[in-house]
């Protein structure tokens, strides 16, 4: 069962970074940090983009989770930021991010 969510992620992740490539305009994120019951801290990372829907010629509002990462060690400004660039490199989004 693992392997089979790790292959479907990654198909998953694949098409998504293909979306992301064709977004119209800059890409906006979302983040969310959080513990779980055993305090392991973790972070949700979304992006928001404008996609053209290529059947009928229109713009649409697309979200999608590109990451759900373990953040071990120290939660500082640098830490957080570090890791924010890492998942961003990871979908080669970081030349499309809105400021």
């Amino acid at each position: 069962l693992r392997e089979l969510i790790i292959v479907a992620w990654y198909k998953y992740f694949q098409a998504l970074k293909s979306d992301l490539v064709r977004a119209q305009g800059k890409i906006s994120f979302t983040s969310d940090l959080w513990s779980d019951k055993k305090l392991r801290p973790f972070m949700a990372l979304t992006a928001h983009w404008i996609a053209k829907e290529e059947k009928m010629s229109v713009l649409v509002l697309r979200v999608a989770l590109i990451a759900f990462h373990h953040v071990p060690g120290s939660h500082t400004g640098k830490s957080l930021g570090s890791t924010l660039l890492c998942l961003l490199n990871r979908a080669d989004v970081t030349k499309d991010v809105s400021v």
